[in-house]
């Protein structure tokens, strides 16, 4: 029995040895595995943005050139240019023939988006506090007619939408790409999530020492759910900045167009100007990347909250 104990009590250590670098082999294969994953993910989103970087730098004649096959050239241009750029700010000769000045459209992709943001976190974030907060008799049926516009298609209210901008006379103006989306149904659905999980104490405290519902919406609940406020006017601005067919229809004037449209006014029946449409979109993607950098921490706490809520 002795015996038996001493040479079980030696195999022992050599057990665990082994099954401490089987878990070992094991991580660092899960590892090498997400990581080669992640890379195959990546080099998919990001390829294509590559190549049209580049091909903003490169001669038209050689955008599509070298293509196939598949080799160095087919992302790094032989001949760097920023004739392009040079083309879609108006500096060059073509660019002043063809009126183009991106930085004002620019400009104005900035503004429309920008006021779309303001005014929607004002009006939605009112209405996401009144469902979420407030007692009202049949208040989910009024929410439930409210996100069953979610799943009207725009094409629907187009037309009645462009009715009503018209009889604004708001038409051909920064308005009219502003106003119709004061109110988002899925901003006010986003925004409950969040103010719901806000304890109703802080409310009750508040209303018992005379405060209003206003007052206890801007200093209790807007402060409580920065990360959700964020997140939904980060979306937001990414719709807003990103959108095409209602500009294109509500207004006609060149020198407040965003950016969208006068991108796509370079592919003509005639004749694809790929290196400014390339040029044009890399523009277009600069100011969206550096601000979700900059309120990237907000973000990725209001998406890890809503995951957390689900």
């Amino acid at each position: 029995m002795a015996v038996a104990e001493q040479h079980r009590g030696a195999i022992a250590p050599s057990v665990r040895a082994e099954n401490d670098t089987l878990e070992l082999v094991k991580r660092v294969a899960n590892l090498l595995l997400r990581g080669v994953l992640y890379a195959i993910i990546s080099l998919i989103f990001l390829v294509p943005f590559i190549w049209m970087i580049f091909g903003s730098l490169r001669r038209e004649t050689e955008i599509f050139q070298y293509l196939f096959p598949l080799n160095w050239h087919t992302f790094f241009p032989i001949e760097w240019t920023l004739q392009h750029y040079e083309d879609i700010f108006g500096i060059s000769d073509a660019g002043k023939r063809a009126g183009l000045n991106f930085g004002r459209n620019l400009l104005n992709s900035f503004i429309v988006s920008t006021g779309v943001v303001i005014s929607s976190l004002v009006f939605n974030t009112m209405g996401a506090y009144f469902f979420a907060r407030l007692k009202f008799p049949k208040k989910n049926w009024l929410l439930a007619f409210v996100l069953v516009t979610l799943f009207v298609p725009f094409e629907v209210t187009m037309v009645p939408l462009y009715i009503v901008v018209r009889y604004l006379n708001i038409q051909n103006t920064y308005w009219a790409m502003i106003v119709p989306w004061f109110a988002s149904p899925f901003v006010i659905f986003a925004l409950i999530q969040y103010f719901r999980d806000i304890p109703y104490d802080l409310d009750e405290a508040a209303l018992i020492d005379g405060a209003s519902y206003l007052h206890v919406l801007r200093t209790i609940i807007v402060p409580l759910a920065v990360p959700g406020l964020v997140t939904v006017s980060l979306l937001e601005f990414q719709f807003i900045w990103n959108l095409f067919y209602w500009p294109l229809i509500v207004v006609q004037d060149a020198d407040i167009q965003v950016l969208q449209v006068v991108i796509s006014s370079q592919t003509t029946q005639e004749q694809t100007f790929w290196g400014r449409t390339f040029a044009g979109s890399a523009l277009a993607s600069v100011p969206v990347i550096v601000i979700f950098l900059a309120l990237q921490r907000y973000y990725v706490r209001g998406v890890a909250s809503t995951g957390i809520k689900g």
